[in-house]
């Protein structure tokens, strides 16, 4: 069975809609998506999208406590200035207290500010991450196919197939709601998958058996050397993600930043209505939902690892090895047709580096598996649905 990262504090708290839409979250941004995110009609569109956001829905219940306190603050005060309540009974605003807020209010801001770039140095953390994964998978099978010979074929395609599986295992590892035996159903044989499945820590499993890949290769000790410090920062990025899975910021810091966030606009209203009346009701919701959408915030990228777009970073680095395989062939041949200590042979430049012609059946039966591979992959992932889509905005 695989260990599950779990703690022990308030796991009986959770919030159904929240940790489902966390999964809409996972934004892969493309040329024109990032021109529409900096069109102007930005301010429409984010302004529009408040009645199907998910932060106002997840903020639905504070929201409605703070209305409901604006609320009764301004019936009572309306009702005892109307007579309709006995004069004796004292008011409940004071605008004494409007100092204290004031002074109050400065704390306050820094608590939150504060709390969102802690938040966001962690999600940046995952990101950079997740990128020299990805970035450091491309780059262990480059050189597998630079460095392994030629009739290491089998193995070459071995350390393929693991490295895909790596990503992917890492991701399920860090993830909830991942089932690692569908991921990797179509990457690793059957056997190969038994293996991993059997494994408690299958991050680990994966990266073992890339040390003993690159070990049965038999390679010079300076390329080995290089190919294992690859592996040793697969090692130190699961290691890294798990401290960020597992260590929050300071549940007291999160803790007060609420306490404080909720008290400060619950008598919100007992010091604004002298000053706006009725106004306050749909005044203190905004300013609740403005500040405690922030605090929102924070806390939602605080745990970046369900809200990254691992699948899709996953599904790009299996399709750019890919590539790489494809292209080995004629890469070689190009650089072998034109190395200066081969400048004089008469090699032809539309073989590859064991003199395979492009009609020989070696190079066609290669070059057909290559693109069954990429085709198999293309199709998986969009199989897999992924972007995922979702009817609520962010």
């Amino acid at each position: 069975m695989q260990t599950r990262l779990t703690g022990n504090d308030e796991d009986e708290a959770r919030d159904d809609f929240k940790e489902e839409s966390r999964k809409y979250r996972r934004t892969v941004f493309t040329f024109s998506r990032w021109a529409s995110h900096r069109s102007t009609s930005r301010y429409y569109r984010h302004i529009l999208g408040l009645f199907t956001s998910r932060i106002v829905f997840g903020l639905a219940s504070p929201l409605l406590v703070i209305t409901v306190i604006s609320f009764m603050v301004a019936s009572y005060e309306s009702l005892r200035e109307a007579g309709i309540l006995p004069g004796s009974l004292p008011g409940v605003t004071f605008s004494v207290t409007g100092e204290l807020f004031n002074l109050s209010s400065f704390a306050l801001s820094l608590l939150l500010v504060f709390r969102t770039n802690a938040s966001y140095d962690r999600w940046l953390e995952a990101r950079l991450i997740w990128g020299g994964i990805i970035n450091r998978s491309r780059d262990l099978v480059r050189q597998g196919l630079t460095w392994f010979k030629p009739e290491e074929a089998e193995l070459l395609e071995l350390l393929r197939r693991w490295t895909v599986a790596f990503s992917r295992s890492a991701m399920c590892h860090l993830r909830e709601d991942a089932d690692l035996e569908t991921h990797l159903q179509n990457v690793l044989k059957p056997e190969e998958l038994e293996l991993l499945l059997r494994a408690e820590h299958r991050p680990n499993c994966v990266l073992h058996m890339l040390g003993e890949i690159v070990r049965q290769a038999k390679l010079p000790d300076s390329e080995i050397h290089r190919m294992d410090e690859t592996v040793t920062f697969f090692s130190d990025s699961v290691g890294g993600c798990e401290r960020l899975l597992t260590t929050p910021i300071p549940l007291s810091y999160t803790r007060h930043t609420s306490r404080f966030l909720v008290l400060w606009l619950s008598f919100l209203p007992f010091t604004l209505w002298e000053g706006c009346r009725w106004a306050i009701v749909p005044g203190c919701a905004i300013l609740a939902f403005l500040l405690l959408g922030i605090e929102e915030i924070g806390v939602s990228i605080e745990e970046p690892m369900s809200i990254l777009p691992l699948e899709n970073f996953c599904a790009r680095a299996e399709e750019n090895i890919s590539e790489l395989i494809f292209q080995s062939t004629d890469v070689k041949a190009m650089a072998a047709n034109w190395s200066p200590g081969r400048a004089s042979d008469s090699q032809d430049p539309n073989s590859d580096s064991n003199g395979n012609g492009r009609s020989s059946p070696s190079y066609l039966a290669n070059n057909q598996k290559s693109k069954e591979v990429i085709t198999s992959i293309g199709k998986r992932n969009s199989i897999r649905g992924w972007p995922p889509s979702g009817p609520l905005s962010q």
